[in-house]
């Protein structure tokens, strides 16, 4: 197709692809082009390479931008730039992630975003003229994308509601979960897990959304992210018949969410993984662990483990804490510390939790509650002055533990798990 002049065809059925849509806007512009969903993955690029950058070339070879690129402009608000605007925008070289300069448009229609056009400004910045013509290139490419979108969106709805229907309990047989797959032509995991997310800080919801769905594309084996009553549902499979690969996958997830993008999994969101599985019926028990571990993270200001499998002691206290009510069972010691702590604002009982947790070694407790070791040794007098107790015996230790877990319990925190 040549190129004589910056006016926009008339005709756009004649683009029979977003490739050559791209290759059309390289053509006329001069500079190479891609276009990328809004999760930052690939969907087409021009043909020019004409002194291609790093994050090109990288884009280009891994169907996405890297990771480290798409938390730089997410943490630096290019992201929020590029979608706001009415326009083009300019972004300058950026050589920390080996970014060249840029002209970008945001893909959109009303206030629904599908992705972004890139200019690799080879040539130098854009005149005016170039500038319009590529805001009526991205309207082009906001229709493709919307048309293509529309069409996946209602597959993806078809796997969502099927997916919901395996958290439900029925009577269907492992046979029939495979079968009724194939006949969907849905690709299940040879082993799995499930990871479930609550959003804290709503701010950050589409930010954190953005994160996940991009780690989850790169893990390559089947995975499901469905959205349903103010949660995310992640199914993380994979085909290899190693164990532990899907829990290991949910691992590098969880720490790359935490190290490379910075999301606090205490604040910003709470997270729960339930157990691996093999035989897809097992969805519902995965799921259920990781509704588990999320309930008793707002159950309890601890630091809680991620992970199903490491929920320890944590797993049984709401039975003990039944058990307790119905024996009306009250430790008469940390009520004496609880007043005591009440009446002086002291904090007596966080001071005597922290120390059995760190197994009464003085200089980690007194680090924990961020006061000199003297101090300490104060605070540990004064609670056996008010409240003498036996810390030198295992049990003992264990058991007031876990009588000080108690004071933070909210046990009416109920966790919507029905699908």
């Amino acid at each position: 197709m040549k190129v004589t002049n910056l006016d926009w065809p008339s005709d756009e059925r004649k683009f029979s692809s977003l490739h050559e849509l791209v290759d059309f806007i390289s053509a006329a512009i001069h500079c190479p082009v891609t276009i990328e969903s809004r999760d930052l993955e690939l969907m087409a690029y021009s043909g020019n390479h004409n002194e291609p950058d790093v994050v090109r070339m990288s884009t280009i070879l891994s169907k996405r931008a890297a990771a480290h690129v798409v938390h730089y402009l997410h943490e630096t608000g290019w992201i929020h730039r590029i979608e706001t605007a009415d326009g083009v925008v300019k972004i300058p070289p950026l050589p920390e992630i080996g970014l060249g300069s840029r002209t970008v448009v945001c893909l959109k229609n009303g206030p629904h975003i599908y992705g972004y056009l890139w200019v690799q400004e080879t040539n130098g910045e854009l005149n005016e003229e170039q500038k319009r013509f590529l805001l009526k290139a991205a309207k082009a490419a906001a229709r493709w994308l919307e048309q293509s979108m529309n069409s996946s969106k209602k597959r993806q709805e078809e796997i969502r509601q099927w997916l919901l229907s395996l958290l439900q309990p029925d009577d269907r047989s492992e046979h029939d979960v495979k079968m009724e797959a194939e006949l969907k032509g849905i690709r299940l995991p040879a082993a799995f897990t499930v990871a479930l997310f609550r959003i804290m800080q709503a701010a950050k919801k589409e930010t954190i959304r953005h994160y996940v769905t991009f780690l989850m594309k790169s893990f390559g084996g089947p995975t499901f992210f469905i959205e349903h009553h103010e949660q995310w549902i992640v199914v993380i499979g994979t085909m290899a018949s190693e164990p532990s690969i899907a829990t290991k996958q949910a691992k590098t997830l969880l720490e790359k969410l935490e190290n490379d993008f910075h999301c606090d999994l205490h604040r910003d969101i709470l997270v729960g993984v339930g157990g691996e599985y093999r035989g897809f019926l097992k969805i519902r028990q995965s799921y259920a662990e990781a509704a588990e571990v999320v309930k008793r993270k707002q159950q309890f200001r601890e630091q809680i483990a991620h992970f199903y499998q490491d929920l320890g002691i944590y797993r049984w206290l709401p039975s003990i804490y039944e058990q307790y009510k119905r024996q009306g069972y009250q430790n008469e010691q940390l009520k004496k510390l609880q007043r005591y702590d009440e009446e002086n604002q002291t904090e007596l009982l966080e001071t005597l939790k922290q120390y059995i947790k760190n197994d009464g070694k003085i200089k980690e407790t007194a680090e924990c509650l961020y006061v000199h070791p003297n101090t300490l040794h104060y605070r540990l007098k004064r609670i056996q002055t008010i409240a003498p107790l036996n810390l030198d015996d295992f049990e003992q230790r264990m058991m007031l533990y876990i009588d000080l877990l108690f004071y933070q319990y909210k046990g009416d925190i109920v966790l919507d798990t029905q699908i």
